[in-house]
């Protein structure tokens, strides 16, 4: 009898003690949400860059360039480049460990891809304290057919990108409440990120100017009180504010030009032809006087609406009837529904004095409008800079959407749940995988994209 009581005595203890238990266990889970949210995103990414990463096996678009131009490297041929290096060198780590196959060309591109989606949960960590808002923009960006494409070819837009998101996580940690360096450390982080995006396409400037720009608000919100009224307070503005604008040039203006610079000597030690300043003459003439058209030439206005993807990869196999196509198409869904949220954030940005959905917008018109001065032709790859903003911006609506109670909850449910849908729709078309000729043509909704 004795023994009996003793077990039920156990027992109740144990029961007893079990929602102590689950506590401990759900506060430790939120402390890794963050680690647990990354790992979804590292590992779902990761499998959609990487699966079939060699298919197609031949070069495709601007592959007969940049691959090729990075094998130069190893190899020590001559040729020109309207680009500067810095990307072709990263090309050129994986061509060294993996050969001149497709493994060896994509697969720094989808290393950064995959650290691309990682920036962007990063950013939205920072800009809204939010999990929820960060991991959806992160998860949207993953399902976004542009930033999966460009991460699968072995092209160089996804480094300038990589790096410029890089520059604006590094400026945003200054504004941390407990910042594990001074403020002028991550500033002079975000500068050198910043002279690497320049180092891998000029377009990479406009996460310079971003920078350069916020540095200044927050020297005038410092010495003057007439600009608070209208602009979102924040830590970021109070500590740059601090800094010595010496320092902020150091960081903003000279770490900049110098890693820019310091990719040039083994590119002209190789190429000799032309010097530092000849050779920038050279790359500004050829796209100034680049006036050619081109079939999948888009104005910088149907971007968002995605009305002119780009085809970087098209085989028929007319005995099948299949067809294999890579076309750089963004999710339709994220685009259109980025259009609005993009024309909201005016409103929580401006008028609401919302810091990181202001940040968000200036971003997305610092790496968007600058192409509307442009007159060479260009293409909807261009909208790679101002993409992840856009999406950031989808994200924060969605959230605010789900939220509410009522009909908006259920509109932001059916939002993902399209959104979901189409990118496993549109998946063959991003990654050449093998669908009957007629299945393409039905996932051509608009009739500008054939």
């Amino acid at each position: 009898m004795s023994r009996s009581l003793a077990m039920l005595h156990n027992l109740i203890m144990r029961v007893e003690a079990a929602p102590v238990a689950l506590e401990a266990i759900r506060r430790w889970c939120v402390r890794q949400a963050d680690r647990f949210a990354l790992a979804f995103l590292v590992g779902f990414t990761g499998f959609l860059r990487f699966w079939r990463i060699a298919t197609p096996g031949e070069l495709v678009f601007d592959e007969i360039y940049f691959p090729v131009f990075a094998k130069n490297y190893l190899t020590g041929t001559t040729f020109f480049d309207s680009h500067p290096p810095l990307g072709k060198y990263l090309i050129a780590v994986g061509i060294k460990f993996f050969g001149f196959v497709p493994l060896g060309y994509r697969t720094m591109n989808a290393l950064f891809g995959i650290g691309t989606i990682v920036l962007i949960y990063a950013l939205c960590r920072i800009l809204f304290k939010n999990r929820k808002i960060a991991f959806l923009a992160g998860l949207l960006a993953a399902l976004d057919g542009l930033l999966l494409v460009e991460s699968r070819t072995g092209l160089i837009n996804i480094f300038a990108v990589f790096f410029s998101l890089a520059a604006y996580y590094l400026f945003l940690r200054s504004g941390t409440p407990r910042p594990q360096k001074a403020p002028w450390v991550y500033l002079a982080g975000a500068g050198i990120c910043s002279g690497a995006a320049i180092a891998v396409k000029w377009i990479g400037v406009a996460s310079l100017g971003m920078i350069l720009l916020f540095s200044f608000l927050a020297q005038l919100n410092r010495h003057t009180t007439k600009l608070k009224a209208f602009l979102p307070q924040s830590l970021l503005l109070k500590r740059i504010g601090r800094l010595h604008p010496l320092t902020i040039i150091f960081c903003c203006a000279l770490l900049p030009a110098l890693v820019y610079a310091v990719t040039f000597p083994i590119h002209i030690e190789q190429n000799p032809e032309y010097q530092f300043v000849e050779l920038h003459q050279q790359m500004y003439g050829y796209h100034a006087n680049l006036k050619e058209g081109h079939g999948y030439a888009s104005e910088w206005w149907r971007w968002p609406l995605s009305l002119r993807p780009v085809n970087y990869f098209w085989q028929v196999d007319e005995t099948k009837q299949t067809v294999q196509t890579v076309l750089n198409i963004g999710n339709p869904v994220i685009w259109w529904l980025a259009v609005p949220a993009v024309m909201f954030s005016f409103w929580g940005g401006i008028f609401r004095r919302n810091f990181g959905v202001l940040f968000a917008l200036a971003a997305f018109i610092f790496h968007y409008l600058p192409f509307a001065l442009i007159s060479r032709a260009t293409f909807s790859y261009h909208y790679m800079g101002a993409l992840p903003f856009a999406i950031i911006l989808l994200a924060v609506a969605l959230y605010q959407l789900w939220q509410r109670e009522g009909w908006s909850r259920e509109i932001a449910a059916v939002a993902m749940v399209c959104i979901v849908l189409t990118a496993l729709y549109f998946y063959p078309i991003w990654t050449a995988y093998p669908i009957p000729l007629g299945s393409f043509y039905q996932r051509m909704w608009l009739a500008s994209w054939v």
